[in-house]
């Protein structure tokens, strides 16, 4: 994905890894999480939920602490 930044500066690469999002950073390469995409998602009426969303992510094992969650319930309008 990072690559993928490099060569396509007006989009951002879909990165959630805390080391990948440094190295893009320090890359300028702007990023967004899946949990942004979700929100983004929401926002324009492509997902009813969030929430569902966010229970399967963590129903697959994949980690966001409740602090997280909150927020991106929050920005999402839920």
């Amino acid at each position: 994905m990072l690559s993928y930044g490099l060569q396509n500066p007006g989009d951002r690469a879909i990165v959630d890894d805390a080391a990948a999002r440094r190295c893009a950073r320090t890359l300028g390469i702007a990023t967004l999480g899946t949990g942004g995409v979700l929100v983004l998602a929401k926002r324009r009426g492509l997902i009813d939920s969030l929430g569902d969303r966010l229970k399967h992510l963590q129903d697959a094992e994949r980690w966001l602490s409740k602090g997280v969650v909150d927020m991106l319930k929050q920005q999402a309008g839920e």
